[in-house]
């Protein structure tokens, strides 16, 4: 049985090509315009230090070659980087951040170029950062215009969105709402087909036949693994067309959110891979890590002593409450927090409201979050990260072990200081199993989603927001 949904018009052949010429056209304005805007917003940036500070324009060195040589370095890279392609929500995704790292990446290799031909020296430093705060803003200004731009040219029809064929084989439930939660509005599904098991070949060659007048940029298949053996056989057939052909199997959806492309020797292979999987990832956030613990332990030393002092002299027992949790891959790390409860024997039990245990000056610290300072030495060391998953005690992991699935993949990256669930009002006390479970969805939506820019929105939500000092006691 074959069915559509499609009910708009055919187009031509001519009208396909003419569709792809005016995508290639239009990426092609969307660089050059970046490109110059980085020239000319470093240009003037050169211009304005030099009349401002000194007065006149030097004639050492020629910095109209520099700009230009920077914009495009950009170029370069934001074309490497595919960030002009036209297709699907590649455009959208991550646009504004993956524009940003690539300027800021052409400054880098501007930089390395300079050493080489030993010209560096030249190069005003108060120019080069009077460059850099006025180029990255209109970077991100003309980036948000330029997106803003082609979603309206899309609606009003000025350009055409490329065009998805689906294929749905048997066993496939619900397609159309899969269909709903996935596309975005850059996408365009031009006909839908449920195949019928009971004569498969025979409905992808009506579809091969149709789908070649249609506008369609790609084919996407739905399917089962029990499906393999006829999805070989219709990749096959559909690679006939110059269409791209998309693998979407459904039963492993969950899995393809995180997922990458990789080497097997030399063969590719999928790889699912959560957090910062890249090394330059790794490394940005291990240095964001290492940087704001620094510079919040120096900047924040007299709060942290006047606090030592206080508990030393509000109640007996040690400064730091030292407890065992589970940290990355699950090893168990010791946690470092200031004591904000009296002194005693250890009870395998989460702090409750009113608890009778905290002490007068634990309630405030555990209020304004500020027991949790002494953990910025854990992140130094490599334990914990600013951002991540809360660390939970041995014990309490185990209370939830084998109810809640995926608890342990909270585990594949370091835990953090704060976290997305700490942040959506999701701390403190985690008695139910419904609290226990919306605490990891939220951890897993973090590490299925990281970014750095997320790490940062964390960050912010974690001082300003008020969800993230609710169920603080």
């Amino acid at each position: 049985m074959l069915q559509s949904n499609f009910s708009g018009p055919v187009a031509s052949s001519k009208e396909i090509a003419q569709s792809h010429d005016d995508r290639l056209v239009l990426a092609a304005m969307l660089a050059l315009t970046e490109m110059a805007a980085v020239a000319i917003s470093t240009y003037l940036a050169f211009v304005a230090y030099h009349l401002t500070v000194w007065g006149r324009l030097p004639g050492t060195i020629s910095y109209g070659w520099i700009c230009t040589q920077l914009a495009l370095m950009y170029g370069i890279i934001c074309l490497a980087d595919r960030q002009y392609d036209l297709h699907g929500a590649e455009w959208n995704r991550q646009a504004l951040h993956r524009g940003v790292l690539a300027l800021a990446l052409a400054f880098v290799f501007l930089l390395a170029l300079m050493f080489i031909s030993g010209t560096v020296l030249s190069y005003s430093r108060g120019t080069f950062l009077a460059q850099l705060a006025i180029a990255l803003p209109t970077q991100i200004m003309i980036r948000a215009l330029l997106l803003h731009a082609i979603e309206v040219g899309r609606k009003s029809g000025r350009w055409t969105s490329p065009g998805v064929v689906v294929l749905v084989f048997p066993d496939v439930e619900k397609p159309t709402l899969l269909l709903e939660q996935l596309s975005s509005t850059q996408e365009e599904i031009r006909q839908v087909y449920r195949l019928d098991s009971t004569d498969i070949w025979l409905q992808l060659q009506t579809i091969l036949r149709d789908t070649r007048t249609h506008q369609c940029d790609a084919v996407l298949l739905l399917f089962h693994s029990d499906n393999m053996e006829a999805v070989t056989r219709a990749v096959d057939m559909l690679s006939e067309m110059p269409v791209r052909i998309q693998l979407l199997p459904v039963g492993m959806l969950n899995f393809m959110r995180c997922s990458r492309i990789g080497c097997f020797g030399h063969a590719s292979v999928f790889e699912s891979a959560s957090g910062p999987a890249w090394v330059m990832d790794r490394f940005l956030k291990r240095s964001f890590d290492l940087f704001v613990a620094a510079a919040a332990g120096l900047l924040l030393m007299p709060l942290i002593l006047m606090v030592a002092a206080l508990i030393k002299l509000s109640s007996r027992g040690p400064v730091l409450f030292k407890q065992t949790r589970h940290g990355y891959n699950n090893k168990p790390i010791t946690v470092l927090k200031f004591r904000t409860m009296v002194a005693g024997p250890a009870i395998a039990r989460q702090a409750t409201r009113d608890d009778p245990r905290v002490t007068r000056i634990g309630r405030i610290l555990r209020r304004t979050n500020i027991d949790e300072l002494p953990q910025l030495f854990n992140v130094i060391r490599g334990d914990m990260s600013i951002v991540g998953p809360r660390p939970h005690a041995v014990w309490h992991n185990q209370m939830f072990e084998g109810q809640i699935a995926r608890l342990s993949r909270r585990h594949n990256v370091k835990p953090g200081i704060t976290g997305w669930a700490q942040v959506n009002g999701l701390r403190g006390e985690t008695d139910t199993f419904e609290k226990m479970r919306a605490r990891v969805e939220h951890d897993l939506y973090y590490i299925d989603n990281w970014s750095f820019g997320f790490d940062l929105k964390i960050v912010v939500m974690t001082i300003f927001s008020k969800k993230s000092y609710e169920n603080a006691y």
